[in-house]
C-alpha cells in the first residue's frame, strides 16, 4: 500500500469519524444537513453528476492503466527475464557475458529448490547461458549477429511463454543440434524451417567454437530489437559451444509476484549463509523500458486526479456559497435562537460530505457499468514504442486502490470544498444579515 492510500485512508478515517459523532449526538443536524440537499435539486443534481463524471474518468482510466501496467509486466517477465535473476557480480562491469559465469550451476539450483522456505516461492527456476557470434545461411550467402540464449527447454516454456512461435516446434521438442531464432532474425538470414545454419563466436576459453544447427521453430516476441537477433537453444548445446558447464544467471519465475520482496530477502540471506559471491536483481530494476512507461502513465493519472479534484472542490465550494447566500435569513434566525456557530459550520459540513458520498457511490457504480460495456470487446490498442505487435486492452477493475481511490477521492474533496462556505455561513453578523433579508 503506498503513502498516498494511507494519507487518503487516515482523512477519511477523520471524516467518518465526524459524520458518526454527528450522528450518535446531534442526530437531527444529521438529518437536517441529508435533506437540505433536496431543496435545491437542479443544483444538488449537477454538482453531484459533475462529482460522478470525475470519479467516472478517474475509474476508467485507473482501470486502463492497471491493466496496462499487469499486460507489459507480464511480457517483461515471461519473455526470459523471470521475476528475480542471479548473477555473477562481473556480469553488469563488462560487456563481454561469457566471462561472467556462475560455476556449480546445478549444484545452486538443487540447493534453492531443497531450501523450504525458498521452493514455496518458486514456480520454476532455469540457468540461461548468454553469448553472441556471426550465423551464416550459406545456401542464401546471408549472414548476420545473433545473440542467442542457452535455456532449459521444459522451464523455457514458462519464462518465454510471451513468445509466439510463427513456424516450426519450441524447444521441448527439438533436438541438441536445433534451434529456433527470432522472425526478424529468419527474415535477415532468409532462413526458413528446417534450414541449416552456421554459428560462429567466441567461447568463454577464448578460443572459437562452430557449429551447424538447424532451425526447427521461428518465434516472435513482439519487441523488433529482440527479434532481430535472438535465438534460443538447448543449454546443453550452449555450453558445449561455450566450452563451459556453468550459466550466465539464474532465472526464477515466481507463484505469485507479490511475495517478490518477501523472496528476496530471503534469497540474499540464503547466498549470503552459503558465502557465495553472486547479486540479485528484479524484473522491474532490470526493465528501463517499463519503468519508463510506468512513469509517464502514472504521471498523466495523477495529473487527471489533480483536475478532477479541483473540479470537485470548485462546484462544490459555489454550490455551497449559494446555499449560504439563499439562506442567510435562516441562519441568522438559527443563531439568533442561540445556535453556536461551530453547530452551523458542521451542518454545512455535513452537507458537503453527503453530497461527496453520493457522488463517490455513483462514480463506482456507473463506472463498474461502463467498464464491463467496455471490456466486452476490448479496446484495441496500437503496438508500444520498439514493438511490432498491438494488443487488446481491458479495464482492469478489481484494484483495491482503484476501488479506494474513486470512492474517497470524492468525499475528501467534497468535505474540503465545503469548509470556507461553512466557516462563512458561522461568522454571519446577526444584526447585520437580519437587515439584508
Amino acid at each position: 500500500m503506498n503513502i498516498g492510500v494511507i494519507f487518503f485512508s487516515v482523512v477519511v478515517l477523520f471524516i467518518l469519524a465526524f459524520v458518526i459523532y454527528s450522528m450518535v449526538i446531534t442526530p437531527q443536524d444529521t438529518k437536517f444537513a441529508f435533506l437540505n440537499l433536496f431543496r435545491h435539486k437542479r443544483r444538488s443534481l449537477s454538482t453531484i453528476f459533475a462529482i460522478i463524471l470525475g470519479g467516472v474518468a478517474i475509474f476508467l482510466y485507473g482501470g486502463f492503466i492497471e491493466y496496462s501496467f499487469w499486460i507489459l509486466k507480464q511480457q517483461t517477465v515471461r519473455t526470459n527475464v523471470g521475476h528475480v535473476q542471479i548473477y555473477d557480480p562481473s556480469y553488469f562491469e563488462t560487456a563481454n557475458k561469457s566471462k561472467s559465469i556462475i560455476e556449480n550451476y546445478q549444484i545452486l539450483k538443487n540447493e534453492i529448490l531443497e531450501d523450504a522456505e525458498l521452493s514455496q516461492y518458486i514456480s520454476t527456476i532455469s540457468g540461461q547461458l548468454e553469448f553472441t557470434g556471426v550465423i551464416s545461411q550459406y545456401e542464401n550467402e546471408t549472414s548476420s549477429y545473433f545473440s542467442a540464449i542457452g535455456v532449459e527447454p521444459l522451464p523455457a516454456l514458462k519464462l518465454g511463454s510471451f513468445d509466439k512461435l510463427i513456424s516450426g516446434s519450441d524447444l521441448s521438442r527439438i533436438k541438441m543440434n536445433e534451434i529456433t531464432v527470432g522472425n526478424g532474425l529468419a527474415k535477415t538470414l532468409n532462413a526458413k524451417y528446417a534450414d541449416w545454419v552456421d554459428v560462429l563466436l567466441v567461447n568463454s576459453q577464448g578460443g572459437q567454437g562452430a557449429l551447424s544447427l538447424k532451425v526447427r521453430g521461428i518465434f516472435s516476441s513482439g519487441i523488433k530489437d529482440y527479434d532481430d537477433v535472438a535465438m534460443k537453444m538447448p543449454l546443453q548445446t550452449a555450453q558445449q559451444l561455450m566450452d563451459t558447464d556453468g550459466v550466465s544467471k539464474i532465472v526464477i519465475l515466481l507463484k505469485d509476484d507479490r511475495n517478490l520482496e518477501e523472496f528476496n530477502t530471503k534469497l540474499e540471506n540464503f547466498i549470503a549463509n552459503k558465502q557465495q559471491k553472486l547479486i540479485i536483481k528484479d524484473w522491474k530494476s532490470l526493465s528501463l523500458f517499463y519503468q519508463q512507461v510506468e512513469g509517464m502513465l502514472s504521471g498523466i493519472y495523477f495529473f487527471i486526479k489533480v483536475i478532477v479534484a479541483l473540479i470537485v472542490v470548485f462546484m462544490i465550494s459555489n454550490s455551497m456559497r449559494m446555499n449560504v447566500l439563499e439562506r442567510t435569513r435562516e441562519i441568522t434566525t438559527l443563531r439568533a435562537i442561540g445556535l453556536q456557530p461551530m453547530h452551523v459550520s458542521r451542518l454545512f459540513l455535513l452537507e458537503g460530505i453527503f453530497i461527496g458520498a453520493i457522488g463517490a457511490l455513483g462514480s463506482l457504480v456507473i463506472g463498474f457499468t461502463f467498464a464491463g460495456m467496455i471490456n466486452l470487446q476490448g479496446i484495441t490498442m496500437p503496438p508500444s514504442p520498439g514493438q511490432t505487435e498491438g494488443y487488446i486492452a481491458f479495464i482492469k477493475t478489481n484494484s483495491f486502490e482503484l476501488i479506494w481511490i474513486t470512492l474517497v477521492l470524492p468525499i475528501i474533496t467534497a468535505s474540503l470544498a465545503s469548509i470556507l462556505p461553512a466557516l462563512s455561513a458561522s461568522r454571519l453578523n446577526i444584526s447585520d444579515a437580519f437587515k439584508s433579508v
